[in-house]
């Protein structure tokens, strides 16, 4: 497809572009189809992810290549810093030799799409929310807009208002379709279903609460917390996981300290009937400890220093209660929030009694139910453009 004359003279505007700047070396170039998933943001990593797993099928190998914008060490092996010159999104392009672009969500540059067009790549929008396409090319280029739109051959718009704005802009309405958006959630963590099995006999009708890859910084918030919540259950079950396995002893003699009863894993290899606080020092799967504990809270939300998915526990039906500092998260931790699915602990000293609160079983349970509505909403989505991806691979060929 031609590009229009007001996208090459909005190209040409941007000369700077064209700087050269060599990326590192690629990794080498993996047999079969390479599609290139362009992210503006890192939380759509998990959703692309999970895309990839589920075109990948029996017979010729399918592999996802994702780009992010601003990459950065955390993100690791799960994406590649997005070329940002003509040089270099051509030597990408040469690379990876993708058949087709998967692009989320939106921030639709002109550059790299131009030279996409060129290469007579077939691509598609996903996730489209229609915001923010007044930016994109500084709002004076003259149908610009409706130039880049139609290098997509679908459009899978969020909802109707999204479709509405994406119309307006100058995509074709027989392009878009109204899906809702992609599932993004991390495949269920494994567990040992011996021993859990075991630990649910040992722990019987306690009840039980669990902190998800605590941080030391947090130990005082926790123990605060689990003291205030066992004068309501005085047979409350803390199940403690350092997010630093080395950690673990430390935890345990702070809490000792704090007068309570403390068991390490490696020790006991299931709770007693003393034991109040359980530090877990061993290599078990975290997808255990979900499964086990009704209520978890992900550590590191109240100090800082990272935390994990809360999506994770979710996904297995515990509920879930954090602190406001959830990032990299904040996309999924936003979805649970606006459905009441898990609940914000806005200091560290509410944390105590919103843990009380969730000791009523028909609370936790009203809570895990709504927060795993919200993580498994997207399948369908997910499976639909898995469908699309496919079907559309078969007509091209490969």
């Amino acid at each position: 497809m031609a590009r229009s004359l007001s996208i090459a003279a909005y190209l040409a505007s941007r000369g700077s572009a064209d700087q050269p700047t060599r990326l590192l070396a690629y990794p080498a170039r993996p047999e079969g189809v390479v599609i290139w998933a362009r992210c503006t943001h890192a939380d759509q990593l998990t959703a692309i992810e999970t895309l990839g797993r589920k075109i990948t099928v029996d017979g010729d190998p399918i592999t996802i290549v994702a780009t992010l914008r601003e990459w950065n060490h955390q993100i690791g092996g799960r994406a590649i810093q997005e070329p940002r010159s003509k040089e270099t999104i051509r030597e990408f392009i040469e690379h990876w030799k993708p058949t087709l672009g998967v692009w989320v969500r939106g921030d639709l540059d002109p550059l790299l799409m131009d030279e996409m067009r060129a290469a007579k790549m077939h691509s598609i929008l996903v996730d489209a929310n229609g915001d923010g396409l007044e930016q994109v090319t500084g709002g004076w280029v003259p149908g610009a807009m409706r130039s880049l739109l139609s290098q997509f051959e679908a459009i899978l718009a969020l909802d109707k208002n999204a479709a509405n704005r994406l119309t307006r802009a100058g995509a074709s309405p027989d392009a878009i379709i109204v899906s809702g958006a992609m599932e993004d959630c991390p495949p269920p963590l494994p567990c040992d279903e011996d021993e859990r099995q075991a630990l649910v006999k040992a722990i019987g009708t306690r009840p039980t609460w669990l902190a998800a890859a605590a941080h030391l910084a947090e130990l005082n918030d926790l123990s605060r917390a689990h003291l205030q919540a066992s004068r309501r259950a005085h047979r409350l079950l803390f199940i403690m996981i350092p997010r630093n396995k080395n950690d673990a002893t430390a935890f345990a003699e702070k809490m000792r300290e704090k007068g309570f009863y403390v068991t390490l894993r490696s020790e006991e290899p299931e709770p007693t009937e003393l034991t109040q606080v359980y530090v877990i020092d061993t290599d078990d799967d975290l997808g255990l400890w979900y499964r086990i504990s009704p209520i978890t809270f992900i550590g590191g939300t109240l100090r800082g220093g990272g935390c994990r998915d809360p999506f994770e526990a979710t996904a297995l039906g515990s509920a879930v209660l954090y602190g406001p500092l959830v990032a990299p998260f904040q996309r999924h931790a936003a979805r649970l929030n606006a459905a009441s699915a898990s609940r914000l602990i806005r200091s560290s000293g509410d944390l105590g009694s919103i843990i009380e609160i969730l000791l009523a079983v028909d609370k936790t349970a009203e809570l895990a139910h709504a927060a795993w509505d919200v993580t498994s909403r997207g399948a369908t989505v997910s499976n639909r453009i898995a469908d699309y991806i496919r079907l559309r691979l078969e007509e091209l060929g490969h």
